[in-house]
This record gives structure tokens, sequence and C-alpha cells, in this order.
């Protein structure tokens, strides 16, 4: 998550709604579009990343559930801060970062968002428990039952971020473009805080983003995963000073 971006031309495409496209060889960085095809593709990158970067099959089937949950409050409430990869070739989404600087009262929006989701898991009619195999159970009910006690404490203040990119594709500073142009938009609204959530396991330990530049300011232990990993995993809210991203590159 250091931001060593690839070389991107930018120009500006709608100057009224501020839609820039930045072109980085066979790369295509833009903002998002509320056609159905990008909120499609992007359901589809992370439900195959979020099993630690894995597809997510494994621990419950219920794709279409899982990216209202995931994705629904951003596309409904800060699309504009929605940015996306497209790889020019194949025309396919290959990364994607959700924003918001909404603040709690976005936080409190998604809160309600995703509880009516959840809530609608159990008690759904149409989509019932037989439906799960014993997985698909143990993570629904964890959700119900302990998903917000695992939830991390947020900064106030500040905006956040989370970003998806696909596996083919991990290696080339695509999640770096995508939040120096989230950052770039956040500097420019004069926030002055930017924070995460992400999952810390031995693969990628705390230290890893400590490494970065990224300071913990809370974490939790959890269990989402259940006997799918033998090893701890913590959910870390990180955060960092905008003006440390700005600095840095003026130095590079």
């Amino acid at each position: 998550m250091s931001l060593h971006l690839v070389d991107c031309k930018k120009h500006l495409v709608n100057r009224d709604h501020g839609f820039e496209l930045s072109d980085c060889g066979d790369i295509l960085f833009r903002n998002f579009r509320p056609d159905g095809e990008d909120e499609k593709q992007m359901r589809e990158l992370v439900f195959n990343n979020a099993f630690l970067g894995k597809p997510f099959d494994a621990i419950c089937p219920c794709k279409q559930w899982f990216g209202d949950v995931v994705l629904a409050p951003y596309i409904k409430h800060q699309p504009e801060h929605i940015h996306v990869a497209v790889h020019k070739v194949s025309g396919r989404l290959i990364g994607y970062l959700t924003g918001s600087m909404g603040g709690q009262h976005f936080e409190k929006i998604q809160y309600n968002m995703v509880r009516k989701q959840v809530m609608s898991l159990a008690l759904s009619l149409t989509m019932p428990w037989n439906y799960f195999d014993q997985s698909g159970r143990m993570f629904a009910t964890h959700i119900i039952f302990r998903g917000e006690r695992e939830r991390p404490k947020h900064p106030p203040l500040g905006v956040h971020w989370n970003y998806q990119v696909d596996e083919e594709f991990r290696g080339r500073k695509i999640g770096a473009t995508l939040l120096q142009r989230f950052i770039d938009d956040a500097i420019n609204a004069d926030f002055r805080l930017i924070w995460a959530e992400v999952m810390a396991y031995p693969e990628k330990p705390r230290g890893y983003f400590e490494d970065r530049g990224w300071s913990i300011y809370d974490s939790k232990p959890t269990m989402v995963f259940g006997s799918h990993v033998d090893f701890p995993v913590q959910i870390l809210c990180i955060n960092r000073p905008l003006l440390s991203f700005e600095a840095l590159s003026k130095l590079t």
C-alpha cells in the first residue's frame, strides 16, 4: 500500500461531472458508471477475493446477498467516490475502490443497510436455510449474532476506503493507483485523515500495514472464517494523515 504508481496519462472526459480517465498502458482507470455493468463485475470481484484474497464460495454460496452487503451502501450513497480499473483489451473490470467522504452519517446509513440485508437473510423465504450447507449456515449465523461485535472502532472524522484487485493483476500497483485517485479527491475536499478496515493474518500481519506508513487505530479478533483457517485473523482499523501522502508525492 505504499503508493508507487503506474505511469498514467490523465484526461477529463466530462468536465461538469469530473469523469477523469487515467490511461496506463493496458489498464484504464476511471470513475464508476451506474449502468449496471460495473456493479455486476464488482460483485464478481469482491466475491472472488473475500476469503483472504480467495473465492468466498468455500465459506458461503450467497453471491448476490454478499454483494448487496458489501457494495450497495457505496453504490447508492457514495457512487462519486468509486473508482475502477479496466483491462483495455478484454474490457474486464480488474479492480475497484469504494470510498466514502460521508463520515459518521454514511456509517450509520451503511450499518442500517447491512443490518437490513442480514435480517433479510435470516427471514428469507426465497433463499431458505436449507439452501446453505453447514459452512454457509455457520457464516450467516456468525454475521447475524457476532458481526458488529467483531468490528474495530473507527476514527470519528476522515474518509475511508476499500479496494479489490483481480488475483491475475496483483503486483502491478493497481490498488495503489486507485487509492491515489481517491486520496487526491479527499485532499481537494480538505479532509485530513484516511482510514480503512483490513484483515491481518500470518501472510499479511499488522506489521505489513505499519511498514507502509499506516497506524493501527483499533483491532478485533474475528472468527468469521470459522474452521476454514487454522491461524488467527484480526480485523484492523488502520489510519494515516492525508498530508503524508501529499508529502510523499512531492518527493517522488
